[in-house]
């Protein structure tokens, strides 16, 4: 059974518009990581070109702490680039991620890194979600089409509090550039047979900051690519068929 001296987990937040909310979640990470006494652990700050003091903060805490490292983007490259950089630049066997603007309570880590051992992932589901009735109605059927057009079945495929084995991203490549990226990633990992416990979290309310999450021009964007990657996996299917 793997227990926690064993376990080296990289550590990673995308960070847009979060000068308020960046320094809160690292500080809180260091102090669950270090209480947990892994093997080892880093935490990667990625700053994507926000336009508010979020890299000077960022900055700050990797002088203050010497297992946290920033990247930055010298422009915005969206959300889906600035994961796909987390997941790839990882040093360690786990990589574990959670969004950079303090919606999420970086204690329940404790309780997904106790999960490790029993599968490939630790997928995590918000037991409430704190948005908007907006933001919920796109919520709920963003994910009811995702169930109907890739029969899958996650409670909560885009929360962004998630355990995945770090090979996983040695052996797949996306093409999405924003929110469906969680979806394409999970999806991926299914076919590829990679088992996932799922695991309810508390959703705290956003205080600070701005999301860009529900953007008209980000929901067209991504209908296109969900259209795009059905396409995608119904020829690797063929191919995969025909060998």
């Amino acid at each position: 059974m793997i227990q926690n001296k064993d376990i080296r987990l990289s550590v990673f937040f995308p960070a847009y518009y979060d000068e308020k909310n960046i320094d809160k979640v690292v500080c809180k990470a260091v102090e669950v990581l270090e209480d947990l006494q892994l093997k080892d652990y880093e935490i990667t700050i990625i700053e994507d070109g926000s336009p508010d003091r979020t890299g000077e903060v960022a900055d700050k805490l990797a002088a203050r702490f010497p297992k946290v490292r920033v990247i930055h983007h010298e422009v915005n490259k969206g959300y889906g680039a600035t994961l796909w950089e987390g997941f790839t630049s990882a040093r360690f066997e786990y990589v574990f991620y959670t969004d950079g603007d303090n919606q999420f309570d970086l204690e329940e880590l404790r309780k997904f890194v106790a999960l490790i051992p029993f599968g490939d992932m630790v997928v995590g589901y918000r037991k409430k979600k704190q948005y908007s009735p907006y933001r919920k109605f796109t919520s709920f059927v963003y994910n009811y089409v995702l169930r109907f057009y890739f029969d899958i079945d996650f409670i909560d495929i885009d929360c962004a509090f998630k355990i995945i084995k770090t090979d996983l991203f040695k052996k797949i490549k996306v093409n999405t550039k924003d929110a469906f990226i969680d979806a394409e990633i999970m999806i991926r990992a299914s076919l590829l047979g990679y088992s996932f416990t799922e695991l309810g979290v508390k959703h705290l309310p956003r205080v600070d900051g701005v999301s860009t999450a529900a953007r008209p021009s980000i929901i067209f964007r991504t209908i296109g690519e969900i259209i795009d990657f059905k396409k995608e996996i119904k020829k690797e299917l063929r191919e995969r068929r025909s060998k």
